[in-house]
């Protein structure tokens, strides 16, 4: 049979897991229901993601502008047919 000072030091032990395994979960759950936190890091992602876009973007005029302003004058072209379409009821 174990004796007193065994058993004690067990509980002891036990109650340390038990507080710190208490102060994790506290932790994690105060991020998780932080919504304003959460938040920002969502917005500071797509802040990061368009910027990156707008980066590409200029790269990609830089590198073919004559690529990009065929596009631009296709799509121009495209937009004004559709209006004089339906201003002479073709569609």
């Amino acid at each position: 049979m174990r004796n007193r000072e065994a058993i004690e030091r067990e509980m002891h032990h036990a109650r340390e897991d038990l507080e710190a395994n208490l102060a994790e979960l506290s932790h994690v759950v105060r991020e998780k229901i932080d919504v304003t936190a959460r938040a920002r890091v969502a917005v500071e992602k797509g802040k990061q993601a368009a910027e990156d876009l707008v980066v590409r973007g200029i790269a990609l005029v830089e590198e073919r502008p004559a690529l990009i302003g065929s596009i631009a004058a296709g799509v121009i072209a495209v937009g004004a047919l559709i209006y004089i379409a339906r201003r002479q009821d073709w569609i």
